[in-house]
């Protein structure tokens, strides 16, 4: 009984020490084995992640930039460079392009002349807009070379003699006194038509000052005064209701919201026309450069085609 006895506790430690074993190695096998140093063997660079595609952050260096600067949306500031002073008569404005066409004093060839943001525009000791700048103005242009364009820093505009010039919407006609809202300043400006007024429609046809209505939009030049202001000259651009025709080559195009940028051929200006791109057939053929004839009407605040019709010089070049 007593060999029976010790040889049962014999076999109960055995199977004891046989199920630590195995419980050990379980362990060991479902733990990550600890990495073995290899001094031979370069540890491998972390993945970086694979480019998604998906909206991300990125930190711009600001420390050195001007408080006010955004590089995002701002161009960068300009070089210093030596500055050449061109002056001469505006002949024509491009603000789709951001550029005046000077012709020198003296005549010789044209320049033109590029501008943005950067550019100051200075009109009677004041600072302004391009929208100061006409056709005829006197203007004088600090100059640098940007890339193959010649740029301006500054640009001052002298009106001729004591004249001043505004362009803008009529808000009221009554008794032959114009009040007008000045579209570069917002001011509202009233003067008076005289039979010395003289009144021209678009590309210079002759009209009459019974022509000038609510809604109109036209440019005047007048001779400011301390009680009233006489106007010299009126153009009308367009009035309410009115169709107009316009011809020349497209300088901007954008299908999606419907709008077009033209050099018109008569009056030297650039337009901008509205229309609707599902129901225009040669809605694809509309491209920069091709020349083109529009009808539009004007509304009150912006012209809207009627009809486009791309010209003879437009459907050869695609043929």
């Amino acid at each position: 009984m007593k060999y029976i006895l010790i040889a049962a506790i014999l076999l109960l430690g055995a199977s004891v020490s046989v199920g630590q074993s195995a419980a050990q190695a379980t362990d060991t096998s479902s733990k990550p084995a600890a990495a073995t140093a290899h001094p031979d063997v370069p540890t491998p660079a972390p993945l970086e992640p694979v480019a998604t595609g998906e909206p991300h952050t990125e930190m711009l260096d600001t420390a050195n930039s001007a408080a006010d600067y955004d590089p995002l949306l701002e161009p960068k500031p300009l070089p210093k460079a030596g500055l050449s002073l061109v002056g001469g008569i505006a002949r024509k404005v491009d603000m789709v392009h951001n550029r005046v066409t000077v012709q020198p004093f003296g005549g010789g060839q044209r320049y033109v002349i590029y501008f943005d943001e950067r550019t100051r525009i200075l009109s009677g000791g004041r600072e302004t807009t391009v929208l100061a700048i006409h056709p005829g103005d006197r203007v004088y242009a600090d100059t640098q070379a940007l890339g193959a364009q010649v740029f301006a820093r500054t640009i001052q505009v002298r009106s001729v003699g004591g004249e001043a010039r505004a362009s803008g919407q009529v808000i009221e006609v009554l008794g032959g006194q114009v009040r007008l809202q000045d579209r570069l300043s917002g001011q509202m400006i009233r003067f008076v038509i005289s039979d010395r007024t003289k009144v021209e429609a678009r590309g210079g046809k002759p009209s009459s000052a019974d022509e000038l209505h609510s809604g109109s939009l036209i440019d005047v030049t007048f001779i400011p005064g301390r009680r009233s202001s006489e106007a010299q000259k009126i153009t009308i651009c367009a009035s309410p209701g009115q169709a107009y025709v316009f011809a020349g080559v497209l300088t901007h195009v954008d299908i999606r919201d419907g709008v077009l940028a033209l050099d018109n051929d008569v009056d030297g200006n650039n337009y901008e026309l509205f229309f609707d791109p599902l129901s225009e057939k040669n809605v694809g053929r509309l491209v920069v450069g091709a020349p083109v004839s529009v009808t539009a009407s004007f509304d009150g605040k912006r012209y809207r085609a009627t009809s486009i019709t791309l010209t003879e010089a437009a459907t050869t070049s695609n043929q």
